[in-house]
């Protein structure tokens, strides 16, 4: 007996805009990732909702919502325009340097786990750098623009600073290496 197909993606191939492209390509993996990192972001999101941290939670949903973009742009092929443009780049800068000044820097490893918020932001970081390690890739083979690979780039930072930043306000020690 043969079997038969029932569901489209029972073949291995996926639909991608107007096209049906296999499940293992980069750029499936991309959106998996990205799904993965957007999906991860929510949670930690709501964990700040708990606790009344609404300026992360704002940041965060600012993120999420970049990244949905970026997905979009990449499963449109290049179809429209990219969401991450100087602007956007120049905001997450500001970021950056904001909570820069409002951290300490440690010239040694941070060990997560100090908080649970900020734990939950390393992860969320850790999985940021694998989606950033895939659009390097993709850049490479012209499937994304270099300012949307400078923002994932970024982004990683940034959510460096935001785990390191939730010890500050609720007053907790970095445990470090």
């Amino acid at each position: 007996m043969v079997f038969k197909a029932s569901h489209r993606g029972d073949d291995g191939f996926t639909d991608l805009g107007s096209k049906r492209v296999s499940k293992d390509s980069i750029v499936i993996e991309f959106e998996g990732e990205v799904d993965e990192l957007v999906s991860l972001i929510g949670v930690v999101k709501a964990f700040f909702k708990e606790y009344n941290i609404m300026d992360l939670v704002t940041i965060l949903d600012d993120i999420q919502r970049k990244l949905m973009h970026i997905a979009s742009y990449v499963a449109l092929m290049g179809k429209v325009d990219s969401p991450i443009d100087a602007q956007s780049l120049s905001e997450i800068e500001k970021l950056i340097d904001d909570f820069s000044n409002k951290v300490v820097i440690y010239p040694r490893f941070v060990v997560p786990g100090a908080s649970i918020g900020s734990a939950l932001l390393h992860f969320v970081r850790a999985v940021c750098r694998r989606v950033e390690r895939r659009a390097v890739r993709m850049l490479r083979e012209g499937l994304l623009d270099q300012k949307t690979y400078v923002y994932l780039n970024r982004l990683s930072d940034l959510l460096y600073l935001l785990a390191l930043y939730v010890n500050v306000i609720i007053n907790v020690k970095e445990d470090l290496l």
